[in-house]
């Protein structure tokens, strides 16, 4: 897989300094035209990648925060326990599915 935008970059330079030589100048622009689209939904990917990426390090660490907290609340009030598993339960289950649609 290809790692950074640079990498990328010389890749199709390389594409292009090789086959584009030998097409017509018709050719020539859509090719190029084709493999800008191509590395721009790279860097699109890159970017939502690293977008989830974020989400799911957040989302863990308040899944893990709201859970010790519902663990404290049951000790000091029992009663509430369906409720605290309740709450943090909708909140686990919302966060994955606003990864999920990332």
């Amino acid at each position: 897989m290809i790692g950074t935008k640079n990498e990328l970059a010389q890749l199709g330079a390389a594409f292009t300094s090789t086959g584009l030589a030998q097409m017509s100048a018709g050719m020539q622009r859509q090719t190029s035209r084709e493999a800008e689209r191509v590395q721009a939904q790279a860097i699109v990917a890159e970017v939502k990648e690293q977008g989830r990426a974020f989400l799911t390090n957040s989302v863990l660490q308040n899944v893990g925060a709201l859970t010790a907290l519902e663990q404290h609340l049951i000790q000091v009030a029992p009663l509430g326990e369906a409720r605290y598993k309740h709450v943090v339960d909708a909140f686990t289950i919302g966060a994955a599915q606003a990864i999920s649609r990332l």
